[in-house]
């Protein structure tokens, strides 16, 4: 999993690529733990081949303390697969899921 920041206005938007897996979720983990004080965070998953339980944990744990502090976390840009693990999982009903992200991000 490799993780690229983009400051874009007041987001900061992470550009996933790779696996959420164990190893993915660790290095998410550490990249997203830090910045969750309650601004605006999006990610990026366009790149994103596939996510596993664990990635799914830290997911849900970053969308609690966002959501403590008033901030936002908006998941977006996903192949129909991925999209398809989150319906399946039964977490699309918990997070914001947008088509594409920028379309958000660009109007603030």
């Amino acid at each position: 999993m490799q993780i690229t920041d983009l400051p874009k206005g007041n987001w900061t938007v992470f550009k996933l690529d790779g696996k959420i897996d164990n190893e993915g979720a660790e290095i998410l983990q550490t990249k997203l733990v830090p910045l969750l004080i309650g601004g605006k965070i999006a990610l990026d998953f366009t790149k994103v081949e596939y996510v596993t339980s664990s990635g799914f944990r830290v997911l849900m744990v970053a969308l609690r303390e966002q959501t403590a502090k008033g901030g936002r976390l908006l998941l977006g840009s996903m192949t129909k697969d991925v999209s398809r693990y989150f319906e399946i999982a039964g977490l699309h009903t918990y997070f914001k899921l947008v088509p594409d992200i920028y379309t958000v991000v660009d109007a603030g």
